[in-house]
């Protein structure tokens, strides 16, 4: 099968027209007409001369996808875009409301090969790793949805990210080409369990995208039973390598910790975070635990008391709000389910 001209970059699109005997320069009108003039076919893309898309046709392919079926949230507006791939590849999105914000959450993988044992994306094994043009529609979809305009986008969906680099990079660079979408990469958040070797490949790219690390719980024997990556990749080296980012990068990082009730909330475990945290610039995000199939607890007095603890530490930390309970549009929450009303 011929490979989808969705899943080159600029650069390597220029690379191929250079290989056909035609100028690089051609590559900023396809990207034009792909991604700001949403061209469905070759002969969509009136700017490119037409020897150009002759070549182009013959040497790749442009294959619409399936429209997404979306359900909202009649409990906060969250909408959650359930996409059916090639190969029986099925994949989610999420639209987030917030205040004067539209987010997009985006997912890198059909199902997930971590298998954390909280997280229903896991559960479902891995299907595949999606292509770059299979994350981009996701985001020209959620971009459909919001109205034309999207404030940030955080890969955290289905799937780890650093598991798919190749194609993630290759997917982070086109929705920021100037020549297509333009999508800032300072506004997309990339959300990983602690894959060590794709941290550092991210410090030492040219990729400008935030890094955020899950790290679920800071007694490394309970995450070992939470998250099996962790006999992979051991919390202590997970966050040396947040570390050396920050440095290389001089930024900070977002640390994500899944709050379990009466699990990891005590004085201790915040005791226990914040000494593996203290010397690292960065922002605690604390998530309430979603079970699958159903809202959780939501912000409990526990949670709020690991909120204050964290805080009296000096650590700037953060109550992330659960968004769409009621269609399984949470986190931790997407395994391809139906359940909710269709918009």
């Amino acid at each position: 099968m011929k490979p989808d001209i969705r899943d080159r970059t600029r650069a390597e699109l220029e690379e191929s027209l250079s290989l056909l005997g035609e100028k690089p320069l051609h590559a900023a009108a396809v990207f034009g007409a792909l991604y700001r003039d949403g061209a469905v076919s070759f002969a969509d893309m009136g700017r490119v001369p037409e020897r150009v898309r002759r070549l182009l046709a013959r040497d790749f392919r442009l294959a619409p996808f399936e429209k997404p079926e979306v359900l909202v949230s009649a409990a906060d507006g969250t909408r959650k875009l359930l996409f059916s791939f090639p190969g029986r590849a099925p994949a989610e999105s999420v639209v987030l409301p917030g205040k004067g914000r539209l987010s997009a959450c985006l997912s890198s993988q059909s199902g997930c090969a971590c298998g954390c044992s909280f997280c229903s994306t896991g559960a479902m094994g891995l299907v595949r790793d999606l292509l770059p043009a299979e994350i981009t529609a996701q985001y020209a979809a959620c971009l459909r949805e919001a109205g034309g305009e999207l404030s940030s986008l955080v890969f955290m969906g289905m799937g780890e990210p650093f598991l798919n680099w190749d194609n993630f990079r290759r997917a982070a660079q086109i929705l920021s080409d100037d020549a297509g979408y333009g999508f800032p990469q300072s506004r997309m958040t990339v959300s990983t369990v602690g894959i060590v070797p794709a941290i550092r490949e991210l410090t030492a790219s040219g990729l400008k995208v935030k890094l955020a690390v899950s790290v679920v719980a800071a007694d490394e024997r309970l995450r070992a039973r939470l998250v099996p990556m962790e006999a992979r990749y051991p919390l202590r080296e997970v966050i040396a390598a947040a570390r050396e980012h920050c440095a290389a990068r001089r930024a900070q990082v977002f640390f994500e910790y899944i709050v379990f009730d009466g699990v990891n909330d005590s004085a201790e475990d915040a005791a226990r975070l914040w000494r593996l945290i203290k010397d690292i610039p960065c922002r605690l995000n604390l998530i309430p635990h979603n079970p699958p199939g159903g809202p959780g607890a939501g912000v409990t007095p526990r949670v709020k008391a690991f909120q204050k603890t964290m805080m009296s530490f000096g650590v700037r930390t953060y109550l992330r709000l659960e968004k769409g309970p009621d269609i399984s549009a949470a986190c931790g929450q997407l395994a391809a389910s139906r359940r909710g009303s269709a918009g």
